[in-house]
């Protein structure tokens, strides 16, 4: 198994295991406009045999405190996929932990998440952090990793996704 950045061949492919994954169009006409409005930060991929069998996708969210004056340096992680002949075999979560080392590498200083606590928890995610961060999708399934410990230490502000989420009902 490789994990890396993803390329642009590598565009069907990411495609074909969103879709597969979701059962659906919705999160891969996500990764669409995400990429056609440049919002990507960082997109990467497991592949085993040539195959893509996972992608996780990080794009721009702007972060900035309550008095305008401390931006953050954030992504948002979504979607990200697993192909269902590969789901609960650890892929995921080790695409999420590299992918998460190469968000600090490239100087996110924090990386938020709407999803299931259990999960992501696993990984490193924490939903009481990302509470002084408001979000249409603030509540127990947004949650935060700190890739510069501490960035969120006396915080308060919002975050604002990118114009493509606006798309997605909330579910």
């Amino acid at each position: 198994m490789d994990i890396r950045e993803s390329t642009p061949e590598d565009q069907q492919g990411i495609l074909d295991v969103t879709i597969s994954a979701f059962g659906g169009t919705e999160e891969a006409q996500l990764i669409e406009a995400l990429r056609e409005n440049g919002d990507i930060v960082l997109s990467m991929v497991a592949v085993e045999y040539g195959e893509i069998v996972a992608h996780a996708l990080f794009s721009d969210l702007k972060v900035v405190s309550n008095d305008g004056n401390t931006p953050i340096f954030a992504a948002a992680l979504a979607p990200i996929s697993v192909a269902p002949t590969h789901q609960r075999l650890g892929i995921g979560s080790e695409l999420i932990r590299q992918s998460l080392e190469k968000c600090e590498e490239i100087d996110i200083e924090a990386v938020f998440v709407l999803g299931e606590p259990k999960f992501y928890a696993r990984v490193g995610f924490n939903a009481e952090k990302a509470e002084c961060v408001k979000s249409a999708y603030s509540g127990p399934y947004f949650m935060v990793f700190e890739t510069k410990k501490g960035v969120l230490h006396d915080f308060e502000g919002a975050a604002v996704y990118a114009e493509a989420f606006s798309g997605l009902e909330q579910k």
